[in-house]
Formats: structure tokens, sequence, C-alpha cells
């Protein structure tokens, strides 16, 4: 099982990650709304993959404890493009201020 761990890990996937992002996602759809079955599939594999590939980046940029990551790949896969739009431009905002030399 740790080799399997090793593996997800060493090409990039966190699954510990993935699960909180799962969990986020499928909290997201389970609320009532309009989407159809493919939509909502697609909402809770994007939640996933934010969960996954955002949360690392949002632990740095927002300066988040660790031991915090759990919870926040939750929420990211709860938000999807959402997190996603909002870390880009977070992102930006931190590039440009180190840019003109802010702190």
């Amino acid at each position: 099982m740790k080799e399997t761990y090793i593996f997800f890990k060493d090409i990039g996937l966190d699954l510990a990650f993935m699960i909180a992002g799962l969990f986020g996602g499928v909290a997201f759809v389970s609320k009532p709304n309009e989407m159809t079955f493919w939509q909502k599939v697609l909402t809770v594999l994007t939640g996933i993959g934010t969960a996954n590939y955002l949360t690392p980046f949002a632990l740095w940029a927002l300066h988040i404890p660790e031991k915090l990551g759990y919870g926040l790949a939750f929420l990211l896969g709860y938000m999807g493009f959402k997190a996603i739009e909002y870390f880009i431009k977070k992102y930006q905002d931190k590039q440009n201020k180190k840019n003109n030399g802010e702190n």
C-alpha cells in the first residue's frame, strides 16, 4: 500500500488531497441545482483535480499551515473552477507587487 502511495506522489497525485476534493465536489453537487448528471460528474472530477493540484499552491500563497491542507483541499474541491480563478488572480497580484518592488 505504501508503494502505491509513493507511486502516486511521484506522478503528482496526492491521494489525501484528492479524496478531500472528491468529498468537496460531492458536497457541491448534492445541493439542489439544475445540473445534468454529466455536469455533476465533471464538477466532481474538477473538484478532485483542483484539490490535488491547487492545494499545495494555495498553502504557499496564503501562508496557511500545512496541517490545514486537507480542510483546504475539501474547500477547493467544493469551489472547483472558482478557486482556480481566485488563485490565478492572487498569484498575478503577488507577481505584480514583486515586479513593482512592493513587499
